[in-house]
């Protein structure tokens, strides 16, 4: 329970600083809550809290750098896709605290107005402390922006 209510300060103190911020739900690897923090228009801190399951069932925590460029990609010639990398680090909380860098890349639908997002993403994660190794990620996920 400590871990969900470091990561609710942590995510409520950045969300004073940024300019615009979302917060939605991902369902993959891990299962839970994600928010976004842009700084620009083609910067953005994102972060997730969840649980990752596989042979156990551990809580997760994650925050990367994300670049972004927008109308990168089309759905049909008409519905652009914005993709976004970048580069951060995620800890989960197994037998011992694992630590490791991650580098997502993904693509995201923005509604009309810019009030919500669709979103796909796939991080590799290398693992450096308590356990080496490396492990793939995939996310699905929505977020409405306030």
């Amino acid at each position: 329970m400590k871990p969900l209510f470091l990561c609710l300060i942590i995510f409520f103190s950045f969300s004073a600083l940024a300019n615009q911020k979302g917060l939605g739900v991902s369902i993959g690897n891990p299962i839970g809550v994600n928010g976004k923090y842009w700084l620009d228009d083609t910067k953005a801190v994102d972060a997730g809290a969840g649980f990752s399951f596989g042979k156990h069932t551990d809580f997760s925590l994650h925050s990367d750098f994300l670049l972004l460029s927008k109308g990168a990609l089309f759905i049909n010639d008409v519905n652009p896709l914005d993709l976004y990398y970048g580069l951060g680090g995620r800890m989960e909380f197994a037998d011992d605290i694992e630590l490791g860098i991650r580098v997502p890349v993904g693509v995201a639908f923005v509604t009309e107005g810019g009030q919500s997002d669709i979103f796909a993403e796939i991080a590799p994660i290398i693992d450096l402390v308590s356990r080496t190794g490396l492990e793939l990620h995939f996310l699905f996920g929505a977020r409405y922006y306030f």
